[in-house]
């Protein structure tokens, strides 16, 4: 399994570490590994889980109600 860290994720996404960050903490929407020096490390799952929660931010949801969503609802609604 590939482990990405935040700069990547925010490369990947277009979105700002500080903002992933808030993500994470607020809305419980990433559980990232954490190293001995305490970096973040997320894996594929959340990086595709990041992803779709940008792709779908345009749409009439409300982030905070994308961060709440399985990622099964989350993929449902990216194939619509």
């Amino acid at each position: 399994m590939n482990f990405f860290s935040i700069s990547q994720l925010s490369q990947y996404s277009g979105i700002k570490p500080h903002t992933i960050r808030i993500w994470e903490q607020r809305y419980n929407a990433f559980k990232p590994e954490r190293s001995e020096g305490n970096t973040r490390y997320y894996n594929s799952d959340q990086l595709r889980r990041l992803l779709n929660i940008v792709s779908l931010m345009n749409s009439d949801y409300k982030v905070s109600e994308l961060c709440a969503m399985p990622d099964a609802r989350l993929s449902g609604l990216v194939l619509e």
